[in-house]
């Protein structure tokens, strides 16, 4: 198997399921209501609908970069989360996000094996395309870790 297709499925994994932590981010919000999804806590500044858009907004800056664009990551950093226009909105962000993974697992299964230790573009000199692509998926599985805390909370309080 090509290093990049295991990449990729991994990708796919924490966000549509069958990853090692047995936690992903289509089954941990198929239940969350628009509700939920926007109520902040006292356990953090971010609603799970921020987090589950800032983990969108990473898979696209990354897809951006196997496309040989360094997209501008400003003050927000992808937790700017439009304002959801009832649960049909909220769907719709729950779909976006697979809808990025499915692209960027895509992108990846491009990508040839012999350049992952290379920069991924040359304004990032020191981030090869290996640590850039794994990065996204540890991104994800840290970000789904909050969000199955803040669901657990909002659901017991």
């Amino acid at each position: 198997m090509k290093i990049t297709e295991a990449i990729a499925q991994h990708l796919l994994d924490v966000h549509y399921g069958e990853n090692w932590t047995d936690v992903w981010i289509r089954s941990a919000l198929e239940d969350v209501t628009l509700a939920e999804a926007t109520q902040i806590t006292a356990a953090s500044p971010n609603t799970i609908a921020a987090l589950l858009h800032h983990i969108t907004f990473y898979n696209n800056v990354i897809l951006a970069r196997l496309q040989g664009v360094d997209p501008y990551i400003g003050d927000p950093n992808g937790f700017d989360v439009p304002v959801l226009e009832g649960q049909a909105g909220w769907e719709k962000q729950k779909s976006d996000n697979l809808l990025s993974a499915q692209r960027l697992a895509d992108a990846i299964r491009k990508v040839p094996d012999e350049v992952l230790e290379r920069p991924i573009l040359k304004e990032k000199a020191s981030s090869s395309y290996y640590r850039q692509l794994h990065g996204v998926i540890e991104h994800a599985h840290y970000h789904l870790g909050q969000i199955v805390l803040l669901k657990k909370l909002l659901r017991n309080s």
